[in-house]
């Protein structure tokens, strides 16, 4: 006779210890793949926006009523800053000049501002356009006399004649910027006589493309800024100011220690300088409560091997930007805002400080970055003119023929 086992619930057994480690381990692991994994997709698409170009700027600030030579805003940082600035509309279609605030209503939060000048387009209430620190259109919009020239590359320029033995000045702008950005400072320098080029160069809006489409932040525009330092010395100029803004001031500093005309070149003008491409993205990680890794991730990125990922052909190691650690060859004056959120002005009084024989540092008021000149006219151009004066030999008359035709 067989017994049938009995029916009911199976004995416990209790579950080993390890089994419930292993499943904490396997989940924490996994919650590091996926931290480690959005951090490396962060860092990729950090890259790929740094180096790609910007093809339509977003157009947020609103025009709530116009009146005769007025236009009232909304108030916020942009529209409420002292000085003059421009409203471009329509994908850059229209484009206004705007002076200083006429009146501000702080219960409704609006600001009213004069209209200088339209240079194209139609200002009309709601139109919508983009904050813009540029100033002039053109040379003629500023009342320059000045010659379209095409440096290799090609890249288009503007020539404004100055006076004989007086030194050229290159304007070189900024990261995404225009040929356009020196020309709120041109009036000034055409006061000193200065003959000026304002350029272009790859990758920028006025210019062809790189070979991969992609911004090189200084490493390969470097080569267009060697053109019109090409151009200059061909035609005459004795002597040579590099007026750079942002990254422009990168590759200022880098021809002064590197160009083949380096001899030519007597002083640098430097706005809202780009001095140290990994402390900049550093610094601006930081501000932004952002993890540092991240900054270091970006610069991995740009390069190592995953430079392809960013849409780039070549890696860019941007160390070789940085001239920080040495001593310029010439003298040069920072003319840096305290309120910079972009390129943070430690990093330019670390560099004067280091080398306070050779490099001036002029602080501005709170405002956008590059918006110096904008923020406060006089203060810039006294500066300027003042550091012109003090070291002589950025105006010596060694120019030769100003233009050769």
């Amino acid at each position: 006779m067989h017994c049938r086992p009995r029916s009911g619930p199976a004995p416990f057994r209790p579950r080993r210890p390890g089994g419930w480690v292993s499943n904490r381990s396997l989940l924490g692991a996994a919650a590091a793949l996926a931290a480690a994994s959005f951090v490396g997709w962060l860092c990729l698409r950090i890259a790929r926006s740094l180096v790609t170009p910007i093809v339509q700027r977003p157009e947020r600030t609103r025009i709530l009523d116009v009146d005769d030579g007025s236009v009232t805003f909304r108030a916020d940082q942009d529209t409420s800053a002292p000085g003059v600035y421009s409203l471009y509309w329509g994908n850059r279609t229209g484009h206004a000049r705007i002076g200083q605030v006429i009146s501000s209503d702080n219960r409704a939060r609006t600001v009213t501002r004069r209209v200088e000048k339209i240079y194209s387009g139609r200002l009309g209430r709601d139109t919508a356009g983009y904050w813009s620190g540029y100033v002039y259109p053109t040379p003629e919009g500023a009342g320059l006399p000045f010659e379209d020239v095409q440096l290799p590359g090609p890249a288009p320029a503007w020539l404004i004649p100055g006076t004989a033995q007086r030194p050229w000045v290159i304007h070189v702008h900024g990261l995404g910027g225009r040929r356009a950005t020196g020309l709120r400072t041109a009036p000034f320098f055409q006061r000193l006589g200065c003959t000026q080029l304002l350029i272009s160069f790859r990758g920028d809006p006025d210019a062809p493309p790189t070979p991969d489409g992609k911004h090189h932040l200084g490493l390969s525009e470097l080569a267009d800024v060697e053109a019109a330092l090409d151009y200059a010395a061909a035609h005459g100029a004795g002597s040579i100011i590099i007026s750079g803004w942002s990254m422009g001031a990168t590759m200022a500093l880098a021809a002064a220690h590197t160009s083949g005309h380096r001899d030519l070149i007597t002083g640098l003008v430097l706005t809202a300088p780009v001095l140290d491409w990994h402390r900049t993205l550093f610094s601006h990680t930081a501000s932004r409560r952002l993890p540092t890794a991240l900054a270091m991730g970006v610069l991995r990125i740009l390069r190592g091997p995953l430079h392809r990922f960013a849409g780039l052909a070549q890696p860019l190691d941007l160390r070789t930007l940085d001239f920080t650690a040495m001593a310029p060859p010439v003298p040069a004056i920072i003319l840096h805002s305290v309120g910079d959120a972009s390129t943070p002005i430690r990093i330019s009084e670390d560099y004067a400080a280091r080398f306070p024989d050779l490099v001036s540092l002029v602080r501005f008021p709170a405002c956008r970055h590059t918006q110096e000149w904008n923020r406060d006219p006089a203060l810039w151009e006294n500066a300027v003119e003042g550091w012109l004066h003090h070291n002589a030999g950025s105006l010596s008359a060694r120019s030769g023929p100003r233009i050769e035709r």
